[in-house]
């Protein structure tokens, strides 16, 4: 599954790292992999996988297996144990896509071999595998989205984030036909009508939870550790918690990397034909 914010600044890479975390804690038994597909912040590969040999970024330039670029998150107790031995990580390493020097039907032709490789290899390791995709809209946030079965979006209580995300929630199901799992209203502070906001956020997708605005968010950060490890007993975390539980209860149909490009470079083209008719 992807997560997906529209602008920065919405907790996007807090929910994927607490998502991960907690979907490890309740299913013991399963492995979780967490891509940091956040080439320009890079918040999971900071935080949850800070030694590396290789990343995302190798696996696509071909330059190593993507079996050399998953590694078990490095966090641990006090007592030098993993903390979540059951979820790896796939750090991001920098951009992953060259530049499109070639037509785009042999640019997409590429994209497919080496995303749809590397997700079918993927999901034989892991039961879940979850995407941290950038903030920014470009190709390689394109490609990620197509490459998870489901999206999450994430947005704040304004109508600036909320209007966007419903706004590229209709694109992406018009271009990829992507299954929507939910949205989580993030950063709610405690002194509004959440009510209103969510009723907004329940046009784009049904509502997963509500995370609340949070110190303890900031803190964590600041510690250079994900909110759930460093204060998982905070309103937040317990908030991811509960989406973390509703996400493992809603069934996600699994879908092909190459159907969903080869449909939206389809409706891109068939566009930009008609807006230069």
């Amino acid at each position: 599954m992807a997560i997906l914010g529209t602008k920065g600044g919405v907790s996007k890479s807090t929910l994927a790292m607490g998502l991960a975390i907690w979907i490890s804690k309740l299913k013991l038994k399963d492995r979780c992999l967490l891509i940091d597909g956040d080439m320009h912040v890079r918040s999971v590969e900071l935080k949850m996988c800070r030694v590396h040999d290789a990343t995302l970024k190798d696996v696509l330039t071909r330059e190593k297996p993507w079996e050399s670029a998953v590694y078990t998150c490095e966090l641990e107790d006090e007592a030098g144990e993993l903390l979540y031995p059951k979820l790896a990580v796939l750090p991001a390493g920098g951009r992953f896509m060259p530049p499109m020097r070639d037509s785009p039907l042999t640019y997409l032709e590429m994209a497919k071999r080496l995303f749809g490789n590397m997700i079918e290899g993927l999901r034989k390791e892991f039961k879940y595998i979850i995407v941290d995709t950038p903030a920014s809209v470009g190709f390689e946030h394109f490609i990620l989205t197509a490459s998870a079965d489901a999206v999450i979006y994430v947005c704040e209580p304004n109508e600036d984030s909320t209007s966007s995300t419903l706004a590229t929630s209709e694109e992406l199901g018009d271009l990829i036909k992507i299954q929507a799992l939910g949205v989580v209203l993030s950063r709610v502070p405690a002194d509004i009508n959440a009510k209103s906001w969510i009723k907004k956020v329940k046009k784009i997708a049904p509502l997963l939870g509500v995370i609340p605005e949070d110190p303890k968010v900031g803190a964590a950060f600041r510690e250079d550790l994900p909110v759930v490890t460093a204060y998982p007993a905070s309103p937040a975390s317990l908030a991811m918690r509960g989406i973390a539980k509703k996400v493992l209860g809603t069934p996600v149909r699994k879908t092909g990397v190459e159907k969903k490009l080869e449909r939206g470079l389809e409706r891109v083209l068939k566009q930009v034909k008609q807006e230069s008719s």
